[in-house]
């Protein structure tokens, strides 16, 4: 019966997914930034009713009370293609890091444009690829808006960790705006790029409190990992079970990534 519950909820993902992003890749041509984001935020929240109408799953959000007014930096631990639709439905308005490579694409480049994102190359060489970040954080950033950026830039297993990379150090030195940490213990209902969920499990996304601008680059980059990754384990020791935390445990105690 779990077999069946799972298959269901992919098929039907998948399926409203596609007629979703269709919809949404032609209407970003005519429609507002405001009116694409509202779009976009509509479908996050379809996923999160999906997941608990089909897989009873729990989704908590934790420590919103941390999230300062005017732009900062929201650093998600990256887990499961479900966080991205918890956090983008919180902060549709978010200018997002992505690649440049994925604007030269027919629907998406539209739809990129339109967002107002920060799009970077890395044919630039490190010093041409730290410039745009810096730069499109300065625009998005006095705009007003919030920047989101993935840390470690990569779908981790419970309990893996990778190397956090200096993009996030770019925004938070360029722009001189707070960074709100994020954990998350999401994989424990929807692991990463898999087919299986877990049915009647909970997961949640925890807001930390912000570190404020002017830290040194290590001294930033130490904080930022150990808040993270500590807060996520406990999250996940919280909401995992059985094998799954178990191998995150392991995971963790080795400082292991996704193929350790």
């Amino acid at each position: 019966m779990t077999g069946l519950r799972v298959a269901v909820f992919n098929l039907v993902f998948y399926a409203v997914t596609f007629v979703w992003a269709m919809y949404i890749a032609i209407a970003c041509r005519f429609v507002s930034a405001d009116s694409a984001r509202a779009k976009i935020a509509r479908w996050c929240r379809w996923v999160q009713w999906w997941v608990r109408a089909a897989l009873g799953g729990r989704i908590e959000v934790r420590g919103a009370e941390n999230i300062p007014e005017g732009p900062y930096v929201i650093a998600p631990k990256h887990q499961s293609e479900l966080d991205v639709c918890v956090i983008f439905g919180r902060h549709s308005d978010c200018g997002a890091v992505v690649m440049k490579e994925l604007a030269d694409l027919p629907f998406l480049g539209k739809l990129i444009e339109k967002l107002d994102l920060i799009a970077v190359s890395v044919e630039h060489g490190p010093q041409g690829l730290t410039d745009m970040i810096r730069d499109g954080a300065r625009r998005v950033a006095g705009r007003g808006r919030p920047i989101l950026i993935y840390p470690e830039g990569e779908l981790m297993a419970l309990g893996a960790r990778a190397r956090y990379r200096t993009g996030v150090f770019n925004i938070y030195d360029a722009a001189q705006i707070p960074v709100v940490p994020v954990a998350q213990s999401l994989g424990a209902i929807w692991p990463k790029r898999e087919w299986r969920k877990k049915p009647g499990r909970t997961g949640a996304i925890r807001y930390l409190p912000p570190i404020p601008p002017g830290l040194a680059k290590e001294e930033f980059m130490a904080r930022l990992e150990s808040d993270i990754e500590e807060a996520t384990m406990a999250l996940i020791r919280e909401h995992a079970s059985d094998a799954d935390l178990v191998a995150a445990e392991d995971r963790y105690a080795r400082k292991a990534g996704n193929e350790g």
